[in-house]
């Protein structure tokens, strides 16, 4: 990544952002739904990132890659610890769990004429897969009926495992966000595994 601020840094941080709305989706769910976990306040104080100002405002200049890998990792270890800490209260939460990551996607949708292609793009754009550097995710297809993608290594999985967590949900989450993104189009999504995804129409 470049030593100085630029739109690459931007469009990671805005992943971030993203990835910490969710989080407060989840917060706000548990809260208003009484779930023990949240009685207390320490679960939400673990997990909701209360510095949101502007990335300019933020950023270690001298260290920019440095603080931007830090950011992805602290939000994906607090997504990890917050639904593995929700799920091992109920396991039957999963399905609310599910409703609030297709009700995230669909504040997110894209618009209602989007071809395969500016699915990909659009997801891209709002989930976190680490750092641009990682390229995590590789095109195996692209046109705009059919747009296929592969990834290349799992880097959500040890969040995951770190909390005794299983990294699964992580995926059934995320299947459940694409879908809710993709809800007002003319556009499906398979996937044949978690490291396989086609959008097409």
């Amino acid at each position: 990544m470049s030593a100085f601020l630029g739109p690459i840094h931007y469009w990671l941080y805005n992943k971030i952002q993203l990835q910490e709305e969710l989080i407060k989706d989840i917060v706000a769910y548990g809260e208003k739904e009484q779930w023990k976990a949240f009685a207390d306040g320490n679960l939400a104080e673990k997990t909701v990132n209360k510095e949101l100002r502007p990335l300019n405002e933020l950023i270690d200049v001298m260290n920019i890659h440095g603080w931007l890998q830090e950011r992805v990792q602290d939000a994906e270890a607090r997504y990890a610890l917050l639904v593995t800490t929700v799920l091992a209260e109920d396991s039957s939460r999963l399905s609310s769990l599910e409703d609030i990551a297709f009700q995230f996607g669909q504040k997110h949708a894209l618009e209602a004429d989007s071809d395969a292609s500016d699915a990909y793009r659009k997801i891209d754009d709002s989930l976190l897969n680490g750092m641009p550097c990682d390229r995590v995710n590789v095109l195996t297809e692209q046109d705009v009926d059919r747009t296929s993608w592969q990834q290349e290594e799992d880097i959500h999985a040890p969040f995951w495992e770190a909390v005794s967590g299983d990294p699964k949900v992580y995926y059934q989450l995320r299947r459940k966000i694409m879908e809710g993104m993709l809800k007002d189009t003319k556009l499906h999504m398979d996937s044949s595994d978690e490291n396989h995804y086609s959008i097409y129409r």
